[in-house]
């Protein structure tokens, strides 16, 4: 597992051609080949106090629940995103805040 330090509090996790060009900007990227191996990057990144986790769809769907268990934490902040923008799970999730903060749509 990569060192993830203090120092890198935006993370961009998901497959290595998708999470290469983040790193070009200066974001720390996690590689991951298989969905089971984002678990181990999840709790390091709670365990690094990291601020915000993008997260590719595909990666993020399978460890949906894991993910979930740390919502109560202020940080990470996992945001799923997409290589195609097909996929509208974060405008799902940005429902769901609305409608638990707000009672409504």
């Amino acid at each position: 597992m990569p060192d993830l330090s203090k120092e890198n509090t935006f993370l961009v996790l998901g497959e290595e051609d998708v999470v290469l060009g983040f790193s070009a900007l200066g974001f720390k990227v996690v590689a991951l080949k298989e969905p089971q191996e984002l678990a181990a990057a999840i709790d390091e990144a709670v365990k690094s106090a990291a601020g915000i986790c993008l997260v590719q769809d595909n990666f993020y769907l399978a460890q949906e629940e894991k993910i979930n268990s740390y919502r109560k934490l202020p940080l990470p902040i996992f945001i799923p995103f997409s290589r195609d923008a097909k996929v509208d799970l974060l405008k799902n999730i940005v429902r769901d805040i609305r409608i638990r903060a707000t009672g409504a749509f």
